[in-house]
């Protein structure tokens, strides 16, 4: 039963979808996120496919019959040109090389970032394919009087619809890369798509059909595959603002396969714009998780200094929250910006709701016969009292696990080589007593800044080259915040392009080893081998050098101060990789599919011990 299930899902994700039977979520885009508060808005809200139910508009006011276009309502659209405008200065500097390059366009919609696009490159052939042809056609007007711009009438999400375009037909300067060789950057090809949807559209086992789009577009450059099979091809993709996480996580609690496989074949994932995500009272855009805030502001502190290096500028306005902290600090504090220096704090959303009711009182306006408020706030410090103790306990135990030797065997002496196990051994067991939501917090806490502090950090999210432009939900129609993410293909290892028949099936395989690792992610690598095989820990991780090399990453230790497989670089699972495939023991594919099941290693949640930003 294993083994076909695995297979069926393997199928699913690994192949193009050859047409779409997708659950649409309950529920449409209310009245109050049909605003339109300007022309684009205004143009789409007239087409009357958004409204429903009783208050949907059957009449003009003269009383005569309103044609309702047909289309899909569920896809969001841009509709304000400053956002546009903003986000095309922005990146100008990295759109100099697109200049006269072929563009593909995916689902353009009302064209608004399509015909910015096209203006700030000047392509040589710009193809639309938009399926909702009636509906989109008079906004498209304009952006199809430019020369060599043509509109295709198919779905550029219906793979079959895709490949019939993407040909020397349509592409006629577009030359395949041959089989074997290794692939090269291509930037006379631009890739751009809209993959918003309000409400979402679940798909299988994926919460929105955005990220089994994200999956298969970024699965396309390990493949060779989609518009990949012309080289190394950039893609602009805007997406909703709840999906950018699937491949750009912004900590260890987010990093699942999706965004794992993203850093193993992108030189870079980009959030050039998007909705603040970190916004006060903890509503962020990596959704109830969080990682100590310090790590945060170094994060952002280093992107602006790329930035700076580059000659890039944020136009004002659009500066996040972060951007806004770090402006407001004086030199000196912002060269003091270095997170485990300090205990961890973790802006829980409780905190906004304490300064509220600290502010009402301080101001008088909370009157100590509010009862029900004045316990609520008494309550609240409490907890932030008990969380200050908690992440003073977590700081003392990581600046005890930092003063540890590198490695023990480093020690020559043998009396104090034994008198530092016994530190070890000491430190392990303080760890081990502490109750279970404590002992969460500090794996976290060890997790998220062992793999910020290697460099260059593990995340992609932490080596962004730009800090993520503020969007508002009015900028687009229906009135949700949508994301636009900037990725950039590199050339994967050779041993991760071994995929399918006839070849060693390693690229195959490492994408069982990755699901395994990720289902278990808090348990010891060890134990995680032994499950996926029996013989793989003793048969793969002496062969893996760099698992206990703390220059590269690793952890000279075991135990709670060993590394867990949530936080290995892109380095060590290249390196297992390569220890699995020289393994003489290992088991075939076919065996190794029969295991077990990959099911919900991809975007998931839900982690035991996972710092939220609720009060409990």
């Amino acid at each position: 039963m294993f083994f076909a299930r695995a297979r069926a899902r393997a199928a699913l994700v690994s192949h193009p979808v050859a047409g779409f039977r997708w659950q649409q979520f309950r529920g449409a885009a209310s009245k109050e996120l049909l605003q339109t508060p300007n022309p684009i808005a205004e143009q789409l809200n007239a087409t009357n496919l958004w409204r429903v139910g009783r208050w949907a508009k059957d009449s003009d006011k003269s009383g005569d019959k309103k044609k309702k276009f047909k289309g899909d309502k569920a896809r969001v659209n841009i509709t304000e040109e400053k956002l546009c405008d903003d986000i095309i200065e922005y990146i100008r500097p990295t759109l100099s090389r697109h200049v006269g390059c072929d563009i593909v366009d995916l689902f353009p919609g009302a064209g608004l970032w399509s015909r910015k696009l096209h203006d700030a490159v000047q392509p040589r052939s710009h193809l639309l394919l938009e399926p909702d042809e009636a509906l989109y056609t008079p906004m498209l007007k304009e952006l199809l009087e430019r020369p060599n711009t043509k509109l295709i009438p198919k779905s550029g999400i219906v793979w079959a619809e895709l490949s019939e375009v993407l040909n020397k037909t349509h592409l006629p300067y577009q030359v395949e890369q041959p089989s074997g060789k290794t692939p090269e950057r291509n930037d006379t090809l631009l890739v751009t798509a809209n993959l918003s949807f309000y409400p979402k559209k679940k798909y299988a086992f994926f919460d929105n059909i955005a990220q089994l789009l994200l999956y298969q577009f970024t699965s396309a450059i390990r493949t060779g595959s989609l518009f990949q099979k012309y080289g190394l091809v950039r893609m602009l993709i805007w997406v909703g603002d709840d999906e950018k996480n699937s491949v750009l996580s912004r900590n260890i609690q987010r990093r699942k396969r999706l965004s794992v496989e993203a850093e193993l074949s992108t030189e870079y994932i980009a959030e050039v714009a998007g909705a603040d995500g970190m916004s006060a009272g903890g509503l962020r855009a990596q959704g109830p998780f969080v990682r100590d805030h310090n790590i945060d502001l170094e994060s952002t502190k280093m992107a602006l200094d790329r930035m700076k290096r580059q000659g890039i500028s944020m136009p004002p306005r659009r500066e996040t929250r972060m951007v806004r902290e770090l402006n407001s600090m004086s030199t000196k504090q912002r060269k003091q910006i270095r997170a485990g220096t300090i205990a961890p704090f973790f802006d829980r959303a409780y905190l906004s709701e304490l300064a509220e009711l600290e502010a009402e009182k301080d101001a008088g306006t909370l009157k100590t016969t509010d009862l029900k408020r004045v316990k609520r706030m008494r309550d609240l410090k409490y907890k932030a009292k008990q969380d200050m103790r908690r992440s003073n306990m977590i700081h003392e135990l990581l600046v005890a696990r930092s003063s540890m030797p590198i490695k023990p065997d480093d020690i020559s002496d043998p009396e104090k080589r034994a008198e530092w196990m016994a530190k070890h051994v000491a430190w392990e067991e303080q760890v081990s007593r502490m109750d279970k939501a404590l002992r969460g917090d500090f794996l976290l806490s060890r997790d998220n800044l062992h793999i910020f502090r290697q460099d260059p950090p593990v995340l992609s999210w932490d080596r962004r080259p730009v800090e993520p432009l503020v969007v508002s939900g009015m900028e687009f129609f229906p009135n949700v915040p949508c994301a636009l993410l900037d990725i950039q293909p590199k050339t994967m290892h050779p041993l991760l392009l071994e995929s399918g028949p006839n070849t060693s099936r390693a690229g195959d395989m490492f994408g069982i080893l990755l699901g395994s690792m990720y289902r278990n992610s808090l348990d010891p690598l060890d134990k995680v081998l032994e499950g996926i095989y029996p013989g793989a820990a003793e048969g793969v991780l002496p062969h893996c050098p760099s698992l206990v090399d703390p220059k590269v990453g690793g952890a000279g230790y075991s135990g709670w101060s060993g590394l867990s497989p949530r936080a290995l670089n892109e380095t060590q699972l290249i390196e297992i990789l390569d220890a699995w495939m020289k393994w003489p023991f290992r088991p075939g594919f076919s065996e190794l599919v029969g295991r077990g099941s990959e099911d919900g290693d991809y975007a998931g949640d839900e982690e035991g011990g996972a710092v939220q930003t609720g009060d409990s």
